[in-house]
């Protein structure tokens, strides 16, 4: 991010940090204009406020599909929940037992998986009436993502008891489904429909602390391999590209391969590696892609300034185009607030908050991103200039710590959810206890894979770019 570009974000913050009320959204797009109602706080070019519903009772899972006319189906406790486009939330239908992540055909079909008693059910759902067409229950609890739909194969991952999962093809027509692989990750798809994988646990990465494997396998939709890529590093997520590539993060190693971001071609050879340039760097989680760039937090350990920008880079060559980190200028006073943060022996002071763009960014359809922050959700044009934001939470962040085991330390909460945006548009923020609407007037791009699976019909597959 430029000079220029840094200073008006500062103003706009600071405007905000007083409480200071601007001109009307429509009236000037320049990022230092905001309003403030209800405790949201609006500026530059972004859209306008939505809803607030309060999804607490519902324990919602995130991410929701985004229905066409504006319509919101999450995963409650046991239940399918839809949120009305003026925020009423309700009961869809009912599972046998705890819902994981939704997804959704091209047709509109609802899929729907649940876990009790260490089995697994898939429901399918039909588009137009909702009622029931089908249930097939497999061994193994849902470890949490969606089905990934690939046309007639639907493939669904389930706990298998160690490191990694089982994967299952489960027919589309009628539920049959039949084991794939043990120990593997959940699958993705790629735009041709092919399947990619990760194989071979080798235990849990030391600085994300999920599971980390071995190997990227390619398949084609019957299960016949295709190739396979081994790291020695480890694999700990992947996303998949418009035109059969893969992108993987490496897992913790020593030396200049640990948490990089490698693209994977069609074939298995590796095109290139990504490093972050700032210091003590590493990529955070695998990225949005469209036909030409990714787009990825990073992480950055050094405790004196956090920063945890958002990166921007070209998807043939590797380089990086641009990167932004505007929040790292902004700092606010919680007064009294506790918190209790990983490594700390107790309740920490929450004293000073700094924000920091902190996830993975949508992608519109005229190339507008949004990306998580903390408390907040970030408007940026496909350069990384910034448009405007919204803030609802002032007080989220990273903290600087006063607990004796953690003194001056700067706590990174970690990578925050994406938001969801529509086909119509509207733009879904979640804190895990309330779902917030802006409208932007920016649809959902129809090309991209948007983090964490797919797009906001959640199918876990990459469209054609």
């Amino acid at each position: 991010m430029d000079a220029n570009n840094s200073l008006t974000f500062k103003r706009a913050m600071n405007l905000m940090a007083a409480g200071l009320a601007g001109v009307a959204m429509s009236a000037c797009g320049t990022p230092d204009v905001c309003s403030t109602q209800d405790g949201v706080t609006v500026c530059g070019t972004f859209g306008t406020r939505g809803y607030v519903s309060n999804v607490q009772a519902q324990g919602v899972t995130w991410p929701p599909i985004a229905v066409s006319d504006g319509r919101l189906l999450l995963a409650g406790h046991n239940d399918l929940v839809e949120i009305a486009p003026d925020g009423r939330v309700a009961t869809l239908v009912q599972a046998p037992g705890a819902v994981a992540v939704p997804s959704s055909d091209a047709q509109g079909g609802i899929y729907l998986l649940s876990g009790k008693d260490g089995g697994t059910t898939l429901q399918a759902y039909d588009p137009t009436t909702r009622t029931l067409r089908w249930s097939s229950h497999l061994d193994g609890s849902p470890v949490g993502t969606p089905a990934a739909i690939a046309g007639d194969n639907v493939f669904v991952a389930t706990n298998d008891g160690g490191s990694g999962a089982t994967i299952w093809r489960v027919k589309s027509a009628d539920g049959t489904a039949t084991t794939v692989h043990d120990g593997a990750s959940p699958a993705v798809i790629a735009a041709d429909g092919t399947v990619r994988y990760l194989s071979t646990p080798t235990g849990r990465d030391s600085l994300a602390q999920v599971p980390m494997f071995t190997t990227l396998v390619a398949e084609d939709a019957s299960g016949k391999e295709l190739w396979r890529h081994d790291e020695s590093a480890g694999i700990v997520d992947l996303a998949p590209g418009g035109n059969g590539e893969t992108y993987v993060v490496t897992g913790t190693a020593t030396g200049q391969d640990s948490h990089v971001l490698r693209r994977v071609n069609s074939n298995g050879d590796v095109a290139w590696t990504f490093r972050p340039d700032c210091g003590d760097c590493t990529v955070a989680a695998a990225p949005t892609v469209t036909g030409d760039t990714l787009y990825f937090p990073v992480w950055e350990t050094r405790q004196s300034k956090p920063i945890d920008p958002l990166y921007a880079i070209d998807t043939k060559t590797g380089t990086a185009r641009w990167t932004f980190d505007g929040f790292d200028n902004v700092s606010v006073s919680v007064s009294g607030a506790k918190m209790l943060i990983p490594g700390s022996q107790n309740m920490v002071d929450k004293t000073t908050t700094r924000h920091h763009p902190a996830g993975r960014p949508v992608v519109a359809q005229d190339g507008t991103l949004f990306v998580a922050s903390d408390g907040a959700v970030v408007a940026l044009d496909k350069n990384g200039q910034l448009l405007g934001f919204a803030q609802y939470d002032a007080s989220a962040g990273e903290v600087s710590s006063n607990d004796f085991l953690t003194l001056g330390k700067w706590l990174n909460a970690g990578v925050r959810p994406s938001p969801v945006l529509g086909p119509d548009g509207t733009l879904y923020v979640s804190d895990g206890q309330t779902v917030r609407s802006f409208k932007t007037g920016r649809a959902a791009s129809r090309s991209a894979w948007i983090a964490p699976y797919g797009g906001p019909t959640n199918d876990g597959r990459a469209p054609g770019m």
